[in-house]
């Protein structure tokens, strides 16, 4: 036995065994019937979404959904240069608030545009074994949600590269999908359609234990950190689908209390679950190895704090009596849409691209912004109240409390509401302002519980709330 043999671990000696066995290097997607890898990600993936980080609101750093973006967030340096692999429609975006320069890498055209169009800087269509960027670009390469779909036979080549186009001592970070073998069929155990269904799900071809993933890292970087993340937080969303689709255990009238919730509920248990997971994460406690996820950190320098290295959350949150000042000002009127001192409260759903990019409101919500002074606030409105024809919709506008104006959209299309304000409201000695919106009714898209549900309670959506001071 040579000396480099003996130096082996049993675990290392298995690993590697495995790694070269034929059925590890075939490649699932072929065995899947996947043919078109950037249609498959497109249809699965992409959507009209509005990630730009001007469209953030505070409130939203507690949804499960942005747990993953937050722990990002919270771990790069303000004016640091990020790459993200697999960028899809964008979920980083955010990281403009802290002044990063970020770019992209994605598979498929039309993720890479979507992310450019949410804010990103610069984004690329490639192979991520193949980066068409210069050697040390970047402060850190990150991903969420894509090591699990890349191929046993080119995980090596994709780390080669992200160690290629980091700075020297640059950090890599990932959020990675991961299995228990102990609990779930191995790619090589699961029959042809038992592997066309289970991949068809998200495109999953790459999914390793926790440890396998932080031996590969270890291959490639001196220093590697992971958690494991997700063994006690998922959204209602993800418990259902880990369930339905994946066939994890949990209880029967446990899910059949998640089917049976409404938006609102959905959200409340959402942002409950993510306030969890970031208390987890803010008194540093280790979680038990959980088959779903992982959190790692690598690289060549020695490793800071795994949560909330550069943790500053200040530009998340309006600015009481900032001046207001980006691309939503223009001379004297100012966009309150896009201006990150503004607040939107939650009677605002997320922005959608309707188009153009609009919020849809409750029953009623409100906008607080600070200004020295007001003389005008113009509005486009639209409604898709399916009985609109035989019912207007009533709509009334204040501004701090009083109202402004009330009137009936009875036809569809955009209408541009242009209101006056009264001498005796357009000063306010602290400069601040809340404008308040009032429907008369809401109505459901598609309240039936499937997988096209949209049970939101909409009334009417609003975009280009304009000012003039």
């Amino acid at each position: 036995m040579s000396n480099a043999l003996a130096a082996l671990t049993i675990y290392d000696l298995l690993f590697t065994i495995y790694l070269h066995m034929p059925s590890a290097k075939e490649n699932l997607y072929d065995r899947a019937g996947i043919t078109d890898l950037a249609e498959f990600y497109r249809t699965k993936f992409v959507s009209d979404e509005v990630l730009d980080a001007r469209y953030f609101k505070a409130l939203d750093r507690f949804d499960i959904r942005f747990a993953r973006t937050m722990w990002i967030y919270d771990n790069v340096r303000a004016g640091s240069t990020v790459l993200e692999l697999g960028c899809g429609t964008g979920m980083l975006a955010l990281l403009k608030r802290k002044g990063v320069t970020l770019a992209g890498v994605d598979l498929s055209d039309v993720c890479a545009r979507a992310a450019r169009r949410n804010g990103y800087d610069e984004t690329f269509v490639a192979e991520l074994s193949s980066l068409p960027l210069p050697d040390a670009g970047f402060d850190y390469v990150v991903s969420l949600d894509v090591l699990g779909h890349i191929g046993m036979e080119e995980k090596d080549a994709v780390l080669a590269e992200v160690k290629r186009v980091l700075h020297p001592g640059g950090v890599t970070m990932h959020g990675i999908e991961c299995t228990d073998h102990s609990a779930q069929k191995t790619y090589d155990e699961m029959s042809a359609e038992e592997l066309r269904r289970f991949i068809a799900v998200d495109g999953h071809v790459g999914l390793e234990e926790e440890q396998e993933h932080a031996h590969r890292f270890k291959k490639f970087f001196a220093h590697v950190a992971w958690e494991p993340r997700y063994a006690l937080c998922l959204s209602s969303e993800e418990f259902l689908k880990q369930a339905d689709k994946y066939g994890l255990a949990f209880e029967d009238d446990f899910l059949d209390y998640l089917r049976g919730l409404s938006f609102k509920e959905r959200r409340a248990f959402d942002m409950a679950m993510g306030y969890v997971f970031g208390k987890i994460s803010d008194l540093n406690l280790h979680l038990p190895k959980s088959g779903l996820y992982v959190f790692l950190k690598a690289s060549d320098a020695p490793l800071g704090p795994f949560y909330n290295e550069h943790r500053d959350r200040r530009g998340l949150f309006a600015a009481p009596g900032t001046s207001m000042v980006g691309d939503h000002e223009v001379g004297q009127a100012i966009c309150l849409d896009r201006s990150t001192d503004v607040t939107f409260d939650a009677g605002w759903y997320e922005p959608n691209m309707l188009p153009p990019i609009a919020r849809w409101m409750s029953q009623g919500a409100r906008v607080k912004f600070y200004a020295a002074k007001v003389s005008q606030i113009r509005v486009d409105v639209t409604t898709h109240m399916p009985d609109l024809g035989t019912r207007a919709l009533g709509l009334e506008i204040f501004l701090n409390g009083e109202r402004l104006c009330a009137l009936s959209l009875w036809r569809y299309g955009w209408l541009e509401l242009c209101v006056a304000i009264p001498e005796t409201l357009s000063e306010q000695a602290s400069g601040e302002f809340e404008l308040e919106l009032r429907a008369d009714r809401t109505w459901q898209p598609r309240p039936v519980a499937n997988e096209t549900r949209d049970d939101r309670e909409l009334s009417i959506a609003v975009c280009n709330i304009v000012i003039k001071r």
